[in-house]
């Protein structure tokens, strides 16, 4: 028996009620082929919905800047491109201020003409107020990331290019009525861009970004700049036989300390997510890529982090799944203060979709709203995904099973989307335990039963329960390994993970692959009792097979398989 609680448990300080499902969602937003859109930026909107865009282009060429604006389930309430018959805008980044957008990027006027950054501030329907070339008159500039101030303006970090000269970066103060104060150009050899400003609590401004060499290969680049533009410290940061290091987006922890998030490798199709942190004075303290389950360093990119109130980090970028050249897949990840991994979550929509994480933010219900892009088939649109507060985008599902010897039960926790749970023997006893403890729950019983034990899964304020009638003695070992044994993603193209809980008495439990005619293709020994073991499947051909768990002969879970590329 399954129920949801509608209760209020104020002993636990959690609230529980009935969730409506759609306010963790999945979304493909976009105008469908030929129009291709980019979520290049997301935030979250308070009792309203969420707002993102930057961009949409069209077949016939060109591109203008895009804002959509969605409900709190993800339904686009409008979607507003600025455009017209000669000029072109392109929107990189969006801060909020007293109900109203402050948009900046860049504007060409006509195509004879050099792009311009731009601070562009409408109402929240996106009729604009006002919109100011803040860009140097004569040469190009762009504007990338914008934030506001300590005294209610704004700052915008960028490039700045010089006729057969390389770039530069660029910061640019601005008055809360949108007026220019200062422009200011930050050198070093080649091409410099600043992607991601933010202000300090001294009023001075920390960027980081990319400054490449004059062979190429290029430096996370991060500046401290005073409030009046004046350079204070700078420096560049490599990771070790890398060719290219490269920083997106930075943040101050309550340390002073500096995080910052990028990528780096020998070429954009190598690049592994990578980690930086640094002193308040930009000395290194550490350096690190991010490793998958198999203790490798996938091809990916971390866009954007947020540091919660828990010292905790969360990214949003992209990660490569699969064998070979594999698919691109957003990609969500916690980390501990230390850059290690707590969690670590992947969306797409099928798995031959290409999907990329460009931005996120926290959402008044203490989860996550992401954007980017997703590639379905050639067709490009924005993807929005809204999670609960551990990246889930489904509620908490509570599941166990029982193993006796004589009066002793082992409990099983089956549950999946939860982080405490809570199981009553129903004997009055209790045990609580974490869904990341993998060890299961020993107790033992004073009589024979019936007894109706239950499981609390709880999830960033919701619970799921599942009652059973058990009785000691009866076991129901094969009823553990059918319930826990999944495979994903499936159907696959490349590579699945298999998922199962073996109780440790059983030996020798071999993985068969079979085709549908029941031909063994492989057979190959499970090595200990791992909770999830990532498989191969390259050798596959397209089509249906029986992914099977064996034992002296005896079939004990069997899973069909899809393979499609």
């Amino acid at each position: 028996m399954r129920f949801q609680l509608v209760i209020l448990l104020y002993c636990l300080g959690i609230s529980f009620a009935n969730a409506q499902s759609s306010k963790y969602f999945k979304k493909v937003i976009g105008l469908g082929y030929p129009n291709f859109e980019v979520g290049g930026f997301v935030k979250s909107l308070p009792n309203e919905g969420y707002l993102t865009g930057q961009e949409r282009f069209y077949q016939t060429g060109g591109a203008d800047g895009l804002i959509v604006k969605t409900d709190l389930y993800g339904n686009v309430i409008f979607d507003t491109c600025f455009q017209d018959a000669i000029s072109t805008v392109t929107i990189k980044s969006v801060t909020i201020k007293n109900g109203k957008y402050y948009f900046t990027g860049a504007k060409r006027i006509n195509a004879s003409t050099n792009f311009k950054s731009f601070l562009m501030s409408t109402d929240s329907l996106a009729n604009i107020l006002y919109e100011n070339i803040i860009g140097d008159s004569i040469f190009s500039s762009f504007g990338y990331h914008i934030n506001q101030t300590l005294d209610n303006g704004f700052v915008v970090a960028g490039t700045f290019y010089q006729l057969n000269q390389f770039y530069s970066g660029n910061l640019i103060q601005i008055d809360s009525t949108g007026s220019k104060i200062w422009d200011q150009i930050y050198n070093a050899p080649n091409i410099n861009i600043a992607l991601w400003v933010e202000a300090l609590s001294d009023s001075n401004y920390i960027f980081t970004g990319i400054t490449n060499h004059i062979l190429g290969s290029g430096d996370i680049w991060i500046k401290n700049i005073s409030y009046y533009g004046n350079e204070i410290w700078g420096k560049n940061y490599h990771f070790v036989g890398d060719f290219t290091t490269s920083g997106y987006c930075i943040k101050q922890n309550s340390k002073k300390e500096f995080v910052v998030c990028g990528s780096s490798g020998n070429s954009g199709v190598t690049d592994n997510p990578l980690i930086l942190k640094t002193d308040s004075n930009g000395n290194e303290i550490w350096i690190k890529k991010i490793l998958n389950q198999s203790g490798q360093n996938p091809s990916g990119e971390l866009a954007r982090v947020i540091i919660l109130d828990d010292s905790t980090y969360i990214f949003c970028g992209s990660t490569l799944v699969g064998i070979g050249m594999g698919i691109h897949q957003m990609h969500l990840l916690k980390t501990d203060s230390s850059g290690n991994t707590i969690w670590s979550r992947r969306f797409t929509m099928n798995q031959t979709d290409e999907t990329y994480g460009l931005d996120i933010d926290t959402t008044s219900d203490g989860g996550f709203i992401l954007s980017g892009t997703i590639n379905q088939s050639g067709d490009q649109n924005i993807f929005l995904v809204k999670t609960n507060c551990l990246g889930f985008i489904n509620a908490p599902n509570a599941d166990f099973s029982v193993l006796w010897n004589g009066s002793i039960a082992t409990f099983y926790n089956l549950s999946d989307r939860a982080d405490t749970c809570i199981y009553y023997f129903g004997d009055g006893d209790s045990a609580v335990v974490l869904l990341t403890d993998t060890t299961p729950v020993v107790h033992t019983y004073a009589g024979s039963g019936p007894y109706t034990p239950y499981l609390l899964a709880y999830a960033c304020g919701e619970v799921d329960t599942l009652y059973q009638t058990i009785y000691t003695g009866i076991n129901n070992e094969y009823e553990l390994i059918e319930k826990s044994f999944t495979i994903f993603p499936n159907p696959a193209a490349e590579q699945i993970t298999l998922s199962c809980i073996i109780p440790h008495h059983l030996s020798e439990v071999k993985l068969l692959i079979t085709d549908l005619t029941g031909r063994v293709i492989s057979s190959n020994q499970i090595q200990g009792n791992p909770r999830e073991l990532e498989i191969d499947i390259s050798y596959l051909n397209n089509g249906s097979y029986l992914v099977s768990l064996d034992h002296n002969g005896n079939i004990l879970a069997s899973r069909k398989l899809m393979v499609v590329r």
